[in-house]
């Protein structure tokens, strides 16, 4: 760290004094955050969905630099105000510093190094984000709730989305049975897929769709969620339905058309590949990203009958 930041985290602790609330348990300990904060930073796009969920607006977003990621649904909500702190996986501890923020909300994977420089900033929580489920991201909202003092409004929307999901998987299910289907996304130099222990792959079991990945660890533990895959790999998995989030046009995927190998493929054969959008299925990670992946899906299913 350079010493013009330990400067600025030395002059606020002058002159900020914070009045502790409550002490919440998170992934690398037990915080004591302040009531009600109200400079908020928040280091993941998911945990924007947990604060625009119980409308409080951030102050500073890690939204890699591209204010347009954070979407509308979003922003109708916390507004355009905040200031970016960088990239997700590199914010600026400066910037992020200058902000003088009450509480910042990290994410294990990324950030887990930092955690103490940026306990020194503010108190800060840290959740498995990048590398939790889908289930990992509901329990997380409710510990982001008794965080920002929003518990009771946090209970209402995660029982609201729970309700809502129960519908989904009420109607996708039964389109599901017997089939295996696949998530990945593709830039234009290699394609990742989602395995079941990911937020997508364990959306995808919940939705009654079977997996062909083969687990990467011993026991049949999935050690991996995101699998860098060639051609040859895909078509060992080589599910009944595919679906790419692609984030370049043309993606590497597009490149495979032609190739025996990809034609090949169960699901191209039967034209069962799928394009969504790579942003809201692979990045958002939030309650509104499993209702969006859930009306994709069943969307995706009603073109199967």
């Amino acid at each position: 760290m350079r010493s013009s930041l330990f400067g600025l985290i030395a002059a606020m602790a002058l002159a900020v004094t914070t009045v502790h609330a409550a002490e919440i348990e998170h992934e690398l300990g037990v915080t004591d955050v302040p009531d009600n904060p109200e400079r908020i930073v928040v280091l993941e796009f998911s945990f924007i969905d947990a604060l625009a969920s119980v409308g409080v607006a951030p102050v500073g977003i890690a939204d890699d630099e591209r204010r347009e990621r954070v979407i509308s649904a979003y922003t109708d909500v916390i507004g355009d105000e905040w200031v970016s702190v960088g990239t997700r996986r590199s914010p600026s501890l400066e910037v992020i510093a200058s902000l003088q923020p009450d509480l910042i909300i990290a994410d294990l994977s990324r950030h887990g190094e930092a955690y103490e420089t940026l306990s020194q900033i503010a108190p800060t929580i840290v959740l498995d984000s990048l590398a939790g489920d889908y289930h990992d991201s509901v329990e997380q909202m409710s510990v982001v709730g008794a965080a920002i003092g929003k518990s009771e409004e946090m209970d209402a929307r995660v029982a609201e989305h729970r309700a809502l999901m129960e519908d989904y998987v009420a109607q996708i299910r039964p389109l599901s049975e017997g089939k295996s289907a696949q998530f990945g996304v593709t830039n234009a130099n290699g394609l990742w897929l989602h395995s079941p222990a990911s937020y997508n792959g364990s959306l995808l079991e919940m939705f009654g769709f079977s997996s062909t990945m083969r687990p990467d660890g011993d026991g049949g533990v999935y050690e991996t969620n995101y699998v860098p895959t060639t051609l040859e790999q895909l078509s060992e998995v080589n599910p009944d339905i595919l679906i790419f989030g692609e984030y370049a046009d043309p993606s590497f995927v597009d490149g495979w058309a032609g190739e025996t190998l990809y034609d090949a493929l169960g699901a191209v054969q039967s034209d069962r590949v799928f394009n969504v959008t790579a942003h809201n299925w692979s990045r958002l990670r939030g309650m509104l990203a499993a209702e969006l992946t859930a009306a994709d899906l069943l969307e995706i299913m009603g073109q199967l009958e």
